[in-house]
């Protein structure tokens, strides 16, 4: 595994780049690499302006890039150009200080305009410190941040799709692979198999749960780790179910139902790749679960998403899902959100996954 390190440039708290840089950090840390991070605003701002590179937190951030198999770049977009905190740390640098490594830039800003910062900017300074590889990078604009009092972030799936995109091809270059394109999934030739969370298989749907939920809730605990519930609640002899939907030998989207009382069938860990979104893939395996359900003879099933999750939330109002609290309210002001659903006949069932 590789040791990235993250340089943060944004001198402000709260912080839209800060935001973007937690949740590539996420995706970093769930395929294995040691992140190091480098924040600027907590250097001392006297070396940093009057050029002490022999400064002992200065040097030992300088020491941190040395160490680093590869390195993620954020900035906020000021006047038009990468921030002042960010020229003056680089400017510090040896003058071969990223020889070698594979970089990611990433930038946010308030408007398309600046769009190009990263490019006309940003990659020169980089190319000049001798990276070996610039990544594609990506420029989130600021709307497409939302930040919630206490932390916890929700990126507009405009921005999270293509960030993903851009943090996948640069872990490939990382690993010295070349850069698999998604291709379009053939949804007619997608396979629905019952698996078990400890399965090989399943570790792309419980590895990104975490990277979903972490950053949107801003902090890590029982529920974002994916441990509120034991895995063997998802076994079938435990009246429960894990089900993945396959293509081409991955894994795209997926979930789980167990036991919640004696006839209703609790819906956990719903996931589908951010490559595959928007694809009906997400209802298929509602679908799935539902006949699994009915199966294992529940009468009804039960499910609750998080305030947080807006595309959840509506997948399983489209899907026939009742809310179980008032739609009009806050969802921050409401916490889980809980809904319903009565199970049709076995059969009738049957002709709707067949379908």
């Amino acid at each position: 595994m590789a040791i990235i390190a993250t340089i943060s440039s944004s001198p402000s708290v709260p912080s839209r780049t800060d935001a973007v840089l937690d949740y590539v950090t996420k995706v970093l840390g769930s395929h294995g690499h040691t992140v190091t991070p480098i924040v600027l605003r907590d250097l001392p701002a006297e070396p940093l302006l009057r050029g002490r590179a022999d400064h002992p937190e200065i040097a030992a951030a300088a020491a941190v890039l040395e160490t680093a198999d590869a390195v993620v770049v954020t900035t906020p977009v000021y006047k038009a150009a990468y921030s002042g905190l960010l020229k003056v740390f680089l400017d510090l640098l040896p003058q071969y200080a990223l020889k070698g490594k594979t970089v990611l830039p990433l930038a946010t800003g308030g408007t398309p305009a600046h769009v190009l910062v990263i490019d006309y900017a940003l990659r020169p300074v980089l190319t000049s410190l001798g990276a070996g590889s610039i990544g594609q990078g990506w420029f989130v604009l600021s709307s497409h941040v939302r930040l919630y009092d206490g932390g916890g972030l929700l990126l507009d799936p405009t921005a999270s799709v293509p960030l993903y995109q851009v943090t996948r091809s640069f872990l490939a270059a990382v690993a010295g692979e070349p850069t698999v394109e998604s291709a379009p999934v053939q949804v007619a030739a997608v396979e629905a198999v019952r698996a078990r969370p400890e399965d090989p298989e399943s570790a792309p749907l419980l590895a990104d749960l975490v990277v979903e939920y972490t950053p949107r809730y801003g902090q890590t605990n029982e529920n974002t780790q994916l441990t509120e519930v034991p895995s063997s609640d998802f076994h079938a002899e435990r009246d429960g179910a894990f089900v993945l939907l396959r293509y081409c030998g991955q894994t795209l989207a997926g979930g789980a139902l167990r036991r919640y009382d004696e006839h209703t069938a609790e819906v956990k860990q719903m996931w589908t790749s951010h490559l595959h979104r928007r694809q009906g893939l997400g209802r298929r395996v509602l679908a799935e679960l539902e006949a699994a359900a009915v199966d294992l003879g529940y009468r009804s099933l039960y499910l609750t998403t998080g305030p947080r999750q807006p595309e959840a939330a509506a997948l399983y109002l489209a899907a026939g899902f009742e809310p179980q609290f008032d739609v009009e309210a806050d969802p921050e002001s409401i916490g889980p959100l809980a809904f319903r659903k009565e199970l049709p006949a076995s059969n009738d069932v049957a002709l709707k996954v067949a379908s």
